[in-house]
């Protein structure tokens, strides 16, 4: 898997299972430089409605049907989840979205 093909909506695990979003991706002549990710759940809470919650099923598990369901989603598409240890020892830097600032996509 070539760690150039990274663009923005794939995934990237952590070392500890954790998944991220890749929303940026930065490239230099043709090569990729560096990418920006911001946590799964983070982004699926911003992107997703949760106004017609079923009756006693919790935000939480809403959430998390909806990061298994992107996760499958991508798997089924046949695109990778990258490592962030392949994709920094490819030379990629990983910047991740500061979540305790504003969603940048929040129109206040």
């Amino acid at each position: 898997m070539s760690m150039q093909q990274v663009q923005p909506g794939d995934l990237v695990r952590d070392e500890y299972g954790n998944h991220y979003l890749v929303v940026r991706a930065h490239q230099e002549k043709g090569v990729l430089k560096n990418i920006q990710v911001s946590n799964l759940w983070y982004e699926q809470a911003f992107r997703e409605s949760f106004e017609e919650a079923s009756a006693g099923k919790s935000i939480g598990i809403q959430l998390q049907e909806k990061v298994n369901d992107y996760i499958e989603v991508t798997e089924n598409r046949g695109r990778p989840i990258y490592s962030c240890h392949d994709l920094t020892a490819n030379k990629i830097d990983v910047y991740v979205l500061d979540i305790r600032k504003p969603h940048p996509n929040i129109v206040l």
